[in-house]
């Protein structure tokens, strides 16, 4: 049975091989007729001309049937001979034509194969068109056979491989071109409407819509999956969701629908894309577009849905909506980074429904855009408007407290305990170019208002602890302005109002210096911050390499930020200074104050004023130069306040008197800010009145070599007014007359803090007469100063002064001859 059966089916497909290879014979041989004919069609319903240099029969070349392969193809309109650009140039056309069609006189094209050439369509300046050549020609039949006479529907598959297509209009100044790699157009019939789905690779040459602009897809490789539909009654198309994949693999939805019937031929299309990253999406948009989307500096994932609506043949602009959803993103600023940034919003070229679509009509709103900068959470709105000169638009606040405050600076540096701040901000301009640093200026403004609420913070290199800080502050791009910022630095309450200078600038990197203008109010002032200002500087090396933007810039705006600073204050202590009534002004620049004035009431009912420069560069030791002024002032409260002026000879113990002097002094400060002895420069001119000197130790040591029985302990002076300059630890003295109660003196010499103390000391034998306490001071009395003298040497011997009897030496100018006068000490206190 089964070997009847196979029999059977052996001799039918034995018979389907005979009559397929006749037909194939008579094909063969009727190859010319046959594809004249079709030339001929082609030829009725074109208004131009096709030429083809040769042609073959290939019945197996895409499956059994009446194939060719066509080559040298040329299509031309009817002007060509004017223009000499073909419509239509293909090195290979293969044709697969509809056997049933072919045998009912209805000539279809099954599939239709392009490849290695191009298809251009074209309208020149002047109106013409070549599409003119699907007009019919001259050759058309008026009688013509049943059937169709839509050109469209003799085609069914239609494939281009390595072939380029191209359409420009001159009139409209619009260009389209692609280059297909290997696309196919698959054609389906129906009743009512044309199907047709296009995929393949496609490499876009670029959509221009206005050349000014630029064009979509420049030099773009896609790969497209179109779904079609024409209705011909309707003249309508409709495009079903279709996809283009970039070359990036981002995938875009298509869908959309065109009216041909109305002259103004209306269009809606909707373009979706999930996950988008924004810098692979603006190679696909114009250069413009580019640019304008760019200068934003957004570079995040994108959710999107485009809708655009217009007119085909209109000269309006389309209307575009666009929503989007961002995934989470970081945002670099010059002082951090935003992180975690997520926004939603919508763009419209049509803000305005008043007004015609346009780019000046344009707006991109973002009500709400949620984030950290580093650490600490921000919640802004924002807008660009006007996208001609993009700016955009932001309000915004940012709220923080001191767990999240360290992390923004350098915990290494600044230490947050508690406290909390919030900035409200508006800003207008542009996001991504806001500062040109090659001209110093901003392109947009910002301006807000900051409060900070009882913030504790530490700040370790220099040691500074700070607590309660409050206040509040208005800012724009040029000012930092507070009223009432206070705060305490552990021994005081300060309280401060000024501006600070171009600090915006400042952070986002203007050569302009830093500049803060403040005046200050300290009730009770502790100074006890010149230690940390002179401290020596740490090594930070190691710590610099991993600080955070913000934090560094304000390391450097603290370091570099001139500060001129209007103070007072009701009392001033620092260590034994204390003074009254303290007004002045000084300026911190470069890690040094310079002092403009000082005036206070110090050193019992004393005033002092005196200015000059404290400063620590760095490259050397610290150094304080000073001139000043005291008047009226209490001696001993003088020598206390200083510290004795870094010596131990005569103290603060050893001094009374009414102190009135001029000085200039300058010296270097160890890391403690306490004098370098050996450094000490300076001039004194004082006058000394109602001056003691009480239990002076070298006044105890004349008292056991001569008047034993005066009063040493507790020495009353003549009023004293001399100059005496300071050279390291040296006070050179001028010839000077000390008139007192004890004695009457001269002398002259180096009084040294060290150990090079020689002062030469003449006692008149005048002072041999008894002085009591009835003595009456008599100063500048020319009589005591002649006569017989005693000669003494004050002079350091191992680190002690001592003081001898010594000669007076012959005078070279004269040849006077003194002698040494011998004292028995015994018979001078008898």
């Amino acid at each position: 049975m089964f070997a009847r059966v196979l029999k059977i089916f052996g001799i039918v497909a034995l018979c389907a091989v005979f009559i397929f290879a006749a037909v194939e014979i008579w094909v063969y041989r009727n190859r010319e007729k046959i594809f004249r004919s079709v030339q001929e069609i082609v030829n009725e319903n074109l208004n131009g001309n096709l030429e083809i240099g040769d042609f073959k029969f290939r019945p197996f070349y895409g499956g059994l049937g009446l194939n060719f392969t066509l080559s040298k193809v040329r299509l031309t309109d009817s002007l060509y001979s004017s223009h000499n650009k073909p419509f239509l140039e293909a090195e290979l056309v293969h044709v697969a034509l509809d056997l049933k069609g072919f045998y009912k006189g209805n000539v279809k094209v099954k599939n239709l194969v392009l490849q290695d050439g191009s298809l251009n369509m074209f309208t020149m300046r002047n109106g013409y068109s070549n599409l003119t050549i699907f007009q019919s020609g001259g050759k058309k039949k008026k009688d013509k056979k049943a059937g169709s006479s839509n050109i469209i529907e003799k085609f069914g598959n239609l494939r281009f491989v390595n072939f380029e297509v191209a359409f420009a209009d001159s009139v409209k100044k619009k260009y389209y071109g692609a280059l297909f790699h290997d696309a196919t157009n698959i054609v389906t019939p129906t009743d009512t409407t044309t199907n047709a789905s296009f995929a393949g690779s496609v490499l876009f040459k670029g959509l221009t819509f206005k050349p000014e602009k630029g064009g979509f897809l420049i030099n773009q490789e896609t790969n497209l999956a179109l779904a079609l539909a024409f209705d011909a009654d309707a003249k309508k198309l409709r495009i079903y969701p279709s996809v283009l994949e970039s070359a990036t693999h981002d995938k875009i939805g298509i869908t959309g629908d065109f009216d041909f019937a109305d002259t103004v031929r209306n269009f809606r299309m909707n373009f979706t894309a999930d996950k988008i990253e924004v810098k692979n999406a603006l190679p696909l948009l114009t250069e413009r577009l580019r640019k304008q989307i760019d200068s934003l500096g957004i570079k995040a994932k994108v959710d999107t849905e485009v809708k655009v609506i217009g007119q085909l043949m209109s000269k309006n602009k389309a209307r575009v909506d666009v929503k989007f959803e961002t995934d989470t993103f970081n945002y670099e600023l010059p002082v951090g980074f935003l992180r975690q940034m997520k926004a939603f919003g919508t763009f419209t070229n049509q803000a305005d429904t008043s007004h015609l679509p346009d780019i000046w009509n344009s707006a991109l709103v973002a009500p709400k855009v949620t984030g950290l900068f580093e650490k600490i959470p921000f919640t802004f709105k924002f807008s660009v408007k006007d996208f001609r000169n993009p700016r955009a638009i932001l309000d915004g606040r940012v709220d923080a407290d001191s767990t999240n405050l360290g992390a923004l600076l350098d915990e290494s540096r600044y230490k947050f305990k508690r406290g909390t701040a919030k900035i409200d901000f508006h800003f207008n301009g542009s996001l991504k170019n806001f500062y040109n640093s090659e001209r110093d200026r901003f392109d947009g403004k910002i301006f807000g208002k900051a409060s900070i609420k009882n913030i504790e913070l530490d700040y370790l290199p220099r040691k500074v602890r700070l607590s309660r800080i409050t206040g509040d502050f208005n800012f724009n791009e040029k000012a930092v302005v507070f009223q009432d910022l206070h705060f305490y630095d552990g021994q005081n309450m300060l309280y401060m109002r000024g501006q600070i200078l171009d600090l915006i600038p400042y952070l986002f990197g203007s050569p302009k210096p830093l500049r803060a203008k403040v005046n200050v109010n300290i009730p009770k002032w502790k100074l006890n911050w010149l230690e940390g200002l002179f401290a020596a500087r740490q090594n930070e090396s190691q710590q610099r390499r991993k600080k955070r933007k913000l934090s560094e810039l304000l390391d450097n705006a603290i370091d570099k930020m001139e500060v001129t600073a209007k103070l007072d204050a009701k009392e001033l202590q620092y260590r034994q200074f204390t003074a009254r009534d303290v007004k002045g002004e000084f300026t911190i620049k470069d890690n040094a104050v310079a002092i403009e004035y000082f005036i206070m009431k110090a050193f019992g009912k004393g005033n002092f004023r005196v200015s000059g420069v404290m400063e620590n560069s760095g490259k050397g030791q610290p150094r304080v130069a000073v001139t000043g002024k005291v008047s009226n002032a209490d001696v001993h409260s003088v020598f206390r306040s200083f510290d004795n002026f870094g010596q131990k000879t005569i103290t603060s113990d050893n001094l009374k008197g009414i102190l009135n002097t001029d000085f200039k002094f300058e010296a270097n400060l160890n890391n403690n800010v306490r004098l370098m002895p050996a450094t000490m420069k300076g001039e004194l001119n004082f006058d000394l009145t109602r001056g003691y000197i009480i239990n002076f130790e070298p006044f105890m040591k004349i008292k056991k070599l001569i008047f034993k029985k005066r009063n040493f302990e507790e020495v009353r002076f003549a009023p004293i007014r001399n100059n005496i300059r300071l050279r390291g630890q040296e006070i050179e003295i001028a010839p000077m007359e000390i008139e007192s109660n004890v004695l009457t003196l001269y002398l002259d010499g180096v009084y040294s803090f060290g150990n090079k103390t020689d002062i030469n000391i003449q006692i008149p034998l005048s002072n041999l007469k008894k002085r009591d306490s009835t003595y009456v001071l008599d100063p500048n009395n020319e009589e005591k100063k002649g006569g017989s003298k005693i000669f003494l040497r004050a002079i350091d011997e191992n680190g002690e002064v001592n003081i001898k009897l010594a000669f007076r030496r012959k005078r070279e100018k004269n040849k006077e001859k003194n002698e040494e006068v011998k004292v028995d000490p015994a018979a001078i206190e008898k």
